[in-house]
């Protein structure tokens, strides 16, 4: 066994641990590769262009993630649940002065956000699934209006941006009410506005006796400000920031809840409410809510009453008239000569102002976004230092000063749109008012309550433009045009029901 050799430890110590084994190829040597360097003037700047792009897109995509969420979210609730979208839409209009100084300006963007998306969905959905479209009542004396104020924004170099937010500004609550009419209303949709109305006066009703009780720390935490005394008694802002605010939504609630007490139902806890809005509203000692429930009132109850109420209300109405009639006179002339005076009073100016930019511009206005809105305002208009109004307490640029900026609406609309804008939009708006003032075929005690109430809202809304911008700023911008909205929506279906034919796209754009 010694003698012998195996075949296996025979070929190892022929072939050596250095050769390769038989069929193999032998390995390459390894060179050592060239060392390749960028200069550093090249280096250093991309460098940091790497970390501003990795940086930027690690803040930047999850924001741009979460708004096209959010976008996603609201298309789907308008597709899904219109109705419901439609009044969430309205609810943060009344509380996007809140949601401003919570949020800043996302929270102050809410509501003209979700106004444009719901409107943009409402309207695909429709032409999607019946091939129509309702026409909102003036719609195309609110385009003519749009057309003017565009034009004048060209003709007068307006940039881009300014005059799109104007003109978004000022049609936002048109908006609202063609989106109200692409949808079919019955009265269990018009039970789920009465019920949130209700939660909404309820709130009003709780948050002004909370305003009177401790009206120091009230007006400190909400309007971030020291209360309005009036003798003993503060001005009620309740939720908002501002009494005048207060006192517009709680006028249009009362006229509201009265309308439904005279027509639908009427229920002690009815009335108990209208009184408690109608008493809070006189708290903000503003003369426009003062006039406003006295018209909305009167016009309730000679409209809608019974006939002894009617009888008790005329037989009242010389004894009220002898009591607060005179001071009541006083005020309203004090607050014409105010607004529309020939004094230098910061409203008075604005109204001048208006009028010397129709007159200049004519008949197109100096465009959208440059006098009597928000976004002349944001942006200090240039017709304002022009005017002279630079170094005026209430129409200054300097802090604090611009605080009257906003108090006007029908001299804006001739600032910005001239008389031809101004015009149309007004003739589109009694176009709105005159679809309420028709019955709707087989009418409801609801559908009745909603015209009434619509009426009530756009006359109330009317007689707060003479000193706000009350077709634009909120909370009650919303509300303008949604009734008549609604109620064009329940013509047409109407129409459909009765077997007229459905208009083809291009006979409802005639």
């Amino acid at each position: 066994m010694t003698g012998t050799s195996s075949p296996t430890a025979g070929t190892a110590l022929r072939e050596g641990p250095d050769r390769p084994p038989p069929g193999s190829r032998a390995p390459l040597p390894r060179l050592p590769l060239p060392r390749r360097t960028l200069p550093a003037y090249l280096t250093v700047p991309a460098g940091g262009l790497v970390v501003v792009v990795v940086t930027a897109g690690a803040l930047l995509v999850p924001v741009a993630a979460v708004g096209a969420a959010g976008l996603a979210g609201l298309a789907a609730l308008f597709w899904w649940r219109p109705r419901t979208g439609l009044l969430l839409t309205v609810v943060a209009a009344l509380l996007v002065t809140q949601l401003g100084a919570l949020a800043g300006a996302a929270g102050g963007a809410l509501d003209e956000g979700m106004i444009v998306v719901g409107a943009a969905v409402v309207t695909a959905r429709r032409l999607l699934t019946t091939g129509t479209l309702v026409r909102f009542p003036g719609t195309w004396w609110f385009v003519g209006f749009g057309l003017a104020g565009v034009a004048s924004s060209l003709l007068q170099d307006v940039p881009t941006t300014l005059w799109l937010a104007g003109g978004l500004l000022l049609l936002k609550a048109v908006l609202v009410g063609h989106t109200a009419a692409q949808l079919t209303w019955d009265d269990t949709h018009l039970t789920t506005i009465v019920r949130a109305g209700v939660v909404v006066a309820v709130v009003l009703v709780v948050t002004g006796v909370l305003n009177v009780a401790l009206p120091g720390l009230w007006t400190g935490v909400v309007a971030q400000t020291t209360p309005e005394m009036h003798g003993p008694v503060a001005a009620v802002v309740g939720p908002f920031r501002q009494p005048a605010a207060y006192g517009r939504i709680a006028v249009i609630l009362a006229a509201a809840t009265l309308t439904y007490q005279l027509v639908v139902r009427s229920t002690l806890r009815g009335y108990v409410l209208a009184l408690a809005l109608s008493g809070l509203a006189l708290l903000t000692f503003r003369v426009k809510s003062f006039v406003g429930l006295v018209l909305a009132t009167a016009g309730v109850v000679l409209r809608a009453g019974r006939p002894w109420v009617v009888r008790l209300a005329l037989v009242a109405l010389p004894a009220v008239l002898l009591a607060a009639g005179p001071t009541a006179w006083r005020y309203v002339v004090e607050d014409l000569e105010l607004y529309y005076g020939s004094g230098e009073s910061a409203r008075a100016l604005l109204t001048a102002g208006g009028l010397t930019l129709a007159a200049e511009h004519l008949p197109l206005g100096a465009g959208l976004g440059r006098y009597g809105s928000a976004t002349a305002a944001e942006h200090y208009s240039p017709e304002y230092v022009a005017l002279g109004f630079e170094h005026v307490w209430g129409l200054g640029r300097a802090e604090g000063w611009g605080a009257y900026l906003l108090d006007t609406q029908w001299p804006a609309l001739l600032g910005e749109t001239g008389w031809l804008g101004t015009v149309c939009y007004a003739a589109g708006l009694l176009c709105a008012l005159a679809v309420l003032l028709r019955r709707v075929p087989a009418e409801t005690p609801l559908t009745r309550w909603l015209r009434i109430s619509g009426v009530c809202c756009l006359v109330l809304v009317l007689l707060d433009s003479v000193g706000a911008a009350a077709f634009s700023s909120p909370p009650s911008y919303a509300l303008l045009y949604l009734a008549p909205g609604i109620v064009a929506g329940m013509r047409a279906q109407a129409r459909g029901q009765a077997g007229t034919p459905a208009r083809t796209p291009a006979e409802v754009a005639t």
